[in-house]
């Protein structure tokens, strides 16, 4: 921890710009460490993405985790089973889910526990016996959605985060959101073509594999960490995690929760998680490229897409006049025009015909051709 110090007014222009550079995710999480060090001392940091919707884990990089010793590529993938475990399975503070909650989606996990960081569950089975038992966290939302979440850890020898520390990743957060945001958002325009067939997996009560096809191999190499080598038996956090909901979550399973979109190196992942047997624990999850609706809808907000402006926009993909789309959804034509604007500028489009191929064309013209209902959230319902 020897690098020149910066002010946090720096640190704001620095991840701005770095932001803009639209590199893939890893590679974003890999520039922003070091510079985020310049203000926050650490010794360590963990990164992930989050789905917006349920708030679940949809990939991690504990890249500088394995580059700084405190675990090896295997050890990574153990402790991110202990971190899901933390996060879905049991009473513990200062969770991602938590942290996206607040008015401050920021803590350290000293103050969390009130001075007793043994009483949390992550502490005594993952920070302390990994030699890291200073703890900061940040949830990074934008509009009050959550994008994205940071794990900062200090070794005993380099002392607890102060409150100044907690104020500046605060200060900080709603620009490193914007560039998760603006990450994933590259990453979906650097999408593949090539069709890939379904894959299935089964998790036993015990969170073990039943059964992985080829597909789902492929596919979940593609949505985990690049620093990571999953082996036999072993799965990336984004599909652990769901299979925890699903298991645990009643009432989020019947209300859909059960499915999320994550982003992998060659496009939008989707995750289809149930219980077989509902009398049982064994969870099966098919897992596929993202479909039109989940991809697109992902993709508007990705821009900064609001509810309204997707369902603006996907009537325009149906070819609606702006009188049309405004007696559809019960606005003004004033309204919807400045809908439409905002659409193009978020977009950076300077028509209805360039803003339907960027976001619909490839994947939503099916839907737009059969004219496919739309749901209250602007997307079309799903068989």
């Amino acid at each position: 921890m020897h690098e020149s110090r910066w002010s946090v007014e720096r640190l704001q222009r620095e991840i701005a710009v770095l932001g803009a550079r639209g590199l893939p995710r890893n590679d974003y999480f890999v520039e922003l460490a070091p510079r985020l060090r310049r203000v926050i001392e650490s010794d360590a940091s963990c990164w992930h993405t989050l789905d917006p919707q349920t708030r679940l884990l949809t990939s991690d990089d504990p890249t500088e985790l394995i580059e700084r010793g405190v675990f090896t590529a295997e050890g990574a993938v153990a402790a991110g089973e202990l971190l899901v475990r933390s996060e879905y399975l049991v009473e513990d503070r200062n969770t991602f889910a938590e942290l996206a909650s607040r008015r401050v989606p920021v803590g350290t996990l000293e103050q969390a526990m009130r001075g007793h960081p043994e009483r949390s569950a992550r502490y005594r089975d993952l920070l302390e016996p990994a030699g890291i038992p200073h703890e900061l966290r940040a949830a990074f939302l934008l509009r009050g959605r959550v994008w994205g979440a940071v794990h900062i850890a200090r070794r005993e020898t380099s002392g607890a985060f102060s409150q100044r520390d907690a104020d500046a990743l605060a200060r900080v957060a709603g620009a490193i959101a914007e560039g998760i945001r603006g990450s994933l958002r590259f990453d979906a325009a650097r999408r593949g073509s090539g069709e890939e067939a379904p894959g299935l997996i089964v998790l036993d009560g015990a969170g073990e594999i039943e059964l992985l096809t080829v597909p789902a191999r492929r596919m979940i190499e593609s949505i985990g960490s690049d620093a990571l080598v999953y082996g036999e038996g072993e799965l990336p956090s984004s599909v652990l995690a769901l299979a925890s909901f699903t298991r645990n979550h009643e009432a989020m399973r019947n209300a859909g929760g059960n499915v999320v979109t994550v982003p992998g190196r060659d496009g939008w992942i989707t995750l289809h998680a149930s219980r077989p047997d509902p009398a049982g624990d064994r969870v099966a999850i098919v897992i596929e490229p993202a479909s039109g609706p989940r991809s697109a809808t992902l993709r508007l907000e990705a821009h900064g897409a609001t509810a309204r402006e997707r369902e603006v926009a996907t009537l325009m993909a149906r070819g609606l006049t702006n009188p049309e789309i405004a007696e559809a959804l019960v606005l003004s034509p004033h309204t919807v025009q400045d809908h439409v604007k905002s659409l193009f500028d978020k977009l950076g489009v300077g028509s209805r015909q360039e803003l339907v191929a960027r976001v619909f064309l490839d994947e939503y013209l099916p839907e737009v051709v059969q004219k496919t209902p739309l749901t209250s959230r602007g997307r079309f319902e799903l068989p």
